[in-house]
């Protein structure tokens, strides 16, 4: 699945909501809602352990 990209925030800054938006997605809604406050969240980097043991063991 799809990582969340941009999170709908409420007055004290708490997350309401999580979307999949493309940058097109979340300017339209930005201009459509000026009220609502967007951020855009940071990508999770995905590290695959168990597949870096396999091959280390073959590189060394």
């Amino acid at each position: 699945m799809l990582p969340f990209t941009h999170a709908i925030l409420d007055d004290d800054g708490e997350v309401i909501r999580k979307h999949r938006w493309s940058h097109r997605e979340a300017k339209w809604f930005t201009d459509n809602n000026p009220h609502v406050i967007i951020v855009k969240l940071p990508k999770e980097i995905r590290v695959r352990e168990n597949l870096y043991e396999l091959v280390g063991e073959c590189l060394f």
